[in-house]
């Protein structure tokens, strides 16, 4: 169906978004084209000039004073503090903190000053949210089962352990997790911002494979998910900062699910900038931009610099040991990589070299959600399979 730039159709009481306008697509474009839309209907209802306003479905930045006068409003004099705000740090702590135990302690006078408990339980009956209860006594079950299903997931590459990136250094070299949650919806202050000084960024960098195909730090495998995130995350940059440059420094793209690879182009489409090349280091200037040094593989093979005012590093993921620590005494075997070993993932997946331990998702090799929904799946009917046996003593 075709729409104008107010999403207005032929008939100008008919507006039209998603699919029907620019075909098969993703979600998150049904959404913006839905918002937009859902903009001039509302204009088109009040009999405004379509012209006279512009969509823009970003948020404002928050102001850190704003924040402070929030928080302040919501407590009782005796318990206002003061939120911590990322403006100077460089941490990506939450703005909304917990209360220091130094305070409770402090704030818990206001309800009964009683020194030494004589257990009256008069702060029992005093206290609007119930909270005191003085039979809870700590608790340790055993419970005897079947079956375990060991489901313990993955651990994130330590993006400090590649000095050559400066991560943990370089207050603009952030990590692929840190990005997310610049990117969430409740993300802090509203706005895609940069640690250093809060500075809108304009020329960003991806590195892929951070900690994954590296055998300096002892992981030559792929991680499988870090090029499909990391488009993921590129696309969102660009809807959040339309007129930022992106470049993404990559060995290899991967993208080998379903629609992945269209994902791939649809993101080359937006004007994001793809080199083939491995990241050689990463210098710091006095504006606390960055300085990358790269080899383009694609082009000459040289060695190039180039200069971004915010990095992210898409890091890999590895094994979790932790998923042996509860079989003290039976041999969980695992694989070279240290996940769980299947014994034949072919043709009895998630099952592991203990009689009745099966293994699902990541604890057993590197997976995207899909895989590890199917493979969760698959553990689950392995483990009923078992416990039918069991029972029926076959």
């Amino acid at each position: 169906m075709k729409a104008n730039e107010f999403q207005q159709t032929q008939i100008p009481w008919v507006f039209a978004c998603g699919d029907v306008v620019h075909g098969h697509s993703n979600i998150l474009k049904a959404i913006s084209t839905a918002k937009k839309a859902a903009f001039y209907v509302d204009l088109f209802l009040k009999n405004i000039d379509l012209n006279s306003a512009k969509f823009d479905d970003r948020l404002p930045a928050v102001k850190p004073n704003e924040i402070k006068e929030r928080y302040n409003s919501n407590f009782p004099k005796h318990m206002k503090f003061l939120p911590h705000l990322r403006t100077k740090e460089l941490n990506f702590e939450e703005i909304e903190q917990t209360i220091p135990e130094e305070d409770v302690k402090r704030y818990a006078t206001g309800c009964l000053d009683c020194g030494g408990c004589s257990e009256c339980h008069q702060c029992v009956n005093i206290c609007p949210a119930n909270a005191i209860d003085f039979s809870i006594r700590d608790v340790r079950y055993e419970v005897k089962v079947d079956t375990v299903i060991v489901s313990t997931g993955f651990k994130l590459f330590n993006a400090s352990k590649k000095e050559i990136f400066g991560f943990g250094r370089f207050p603009n070299v952030i990590d692929a997790m840190q990005m997310d949650r610049i990117l969430a919806p409740t993300r802090p202050y509203n706005a895609v911002i940069r640690p250093s000084d809060g500075k809108v960024p304009s020329n960003i960098a991806m590195i892929l494979c951070v900690g994954s195909r590296d055998r300096k730090i002892n992981n030559n495998i792929c991680s499988r998910v870090c090029c499909m995130y990391s488009l993921k995350q590129a696309q969102l940059i660009m809807g959040a900062l339309p007129t930022a440059d992106l470049t993404i420094y990559y060995i290899d793209i991967r993208a080998f699910g379903k629609g992945y690879e269209e994902f791939y182009n649809q993101a080359k489409e937006m004007g994001i900038r793809f080199v083939k090349g491995k990241v050689a280091r990463i210098e710091e200037d006095e504006e606390n931009n960055l300085n990358l040094f790269y080899e383009d593989i694609e082009e000459d093979g040289h060695v190039k610099v180039a200069n971004h005012d915010l990095v992210i590093l898409s890091v890999g993921l590895l094994s979790n040991s932790s998923a042996f620590d509860p079989f003290k005494e039976l041999k969980l075997e695992s694989d070279e990589h240290m996940f769980v070993k299947e014994i034949d993932e072919n043709v009895e997946p998630a099952k592991t070299s203990i009689d009745g331990i099966f293994v699902a998702g990541t604890s057993a090799s590197i997976k995207d959600i899909p895989d590890s929904v199917i493979h969760a799946g698959a553990a689950a009917a392995q483990a009923a399979g078992y416990i039918t046996k069991m029972r029926r003593g076959l």
